[in-house]
């Protein structure tokens, strides 16, 4: 299960953001929307939701990215895991025609607490022009102990009185 929240920032607040993201920012509006998505570790998947106008141009580009990291890449009609971090690969999927419908969300699989970061999205066009922005705040909550994933053979027992 995971937790929708939004809220607004200024962009001061940004300060996890690259320099390209920061130039980015200080040509926006003086608030930027914020969605904050909580999950447990240990969850099958988590989504950082995007949803915008549809029919943006074909020829665009969407790149979700963490701090410095390509988190997932959207170019040339294509997904290019080549141009993804390590970190991600193999865990992250966006649905088909995304330009065409507008649904730019990033399903995250496996999330861990590692993941824990304030996650961008970018839409650009072939030139370069920023299209459209997004940021999405990640929590991924640790299990102290979960029966499923625990090394320990001790079975978890509730307290017993004699």
């Amino acid at each position: 299960m995971f937790l929708f929240t939004t809220s607004s920032v200024t962009t001061s607040n940004c300060d996890t953001a690259t320099e390209a993201q920061t130039r980015l920012i200080k040509q926006q509006p003086e608030h930027v929307s914020v969605c904050q998505v909580e999950v447990e570790e240990g969850a099958e998947s988590v989504q950082l939701p995007f949803i915008t106008t549809p029919d943006l141009p074909e020829d665009a580009s969407v790149k979700w990215s963490c701090s410095i990291k390509t988190v997932h890449l959207y170019e040339n009609k294509s997904y290019q895991p080549e141009k993804q971090h390590q970190d991600y690969k193999d865990r992250t999927e966006m649905k088909k025609d995304l330009l065409k419908t507008g649904d730019l969300s990033l399903t995250l699989k496996h999330p861990k607490e590692t993941d824990t970061g304030r996650y961008w999205c970018i839409v650009y066009s072939k030139n370069g022009d920023t299209l459209r922005v997004k940021t999405v705040n990640l929590k991924v909550k640790g299990n102290i102990r979960n029966r499923s994933s625990s090394t320990d053979p001790t079975p978890l027992m509730a307290d017993q009185s004699v």
